[in-house]
């Protein structure tokens, strides 16, 4: 079953958060050890998590492969 399609700013800011603690939480690692794995601070990956950060692709990235995951993006009609 696909996830309801998010188009807005805000809306996307607050999927992509859901989706990186989801990610963190299945993984095991705590903001911190997530924080060191990716080369970033606490507080960054707080503020992503929380949805009050806007967050390149490119630093999404970096965070999820340097823990081990992948990022997959789907384009809808």
């Amino acid at each position: 079953m696909d996830k309801q399609v998010v188009t807005d700013d805000e809306g996307i800011k607050v999927q992509v958060a859901k989706e990186l603690v989801q990610f963190r939480i299945r993984n095991g690692y705590t903001q911190t050890q997530l924080a060191e794995r990716a080369g970033k601070r606490q507080s960054q990956i707080a503020r992503m998590e929380s949805g009050r950060a806007n967050v390149s692709f490119k630093t999404l990235d970096e965070i999820v492969s340097r823990a081990g995951g992948k990022i997959a993006i789907k384009i809808v009609d």
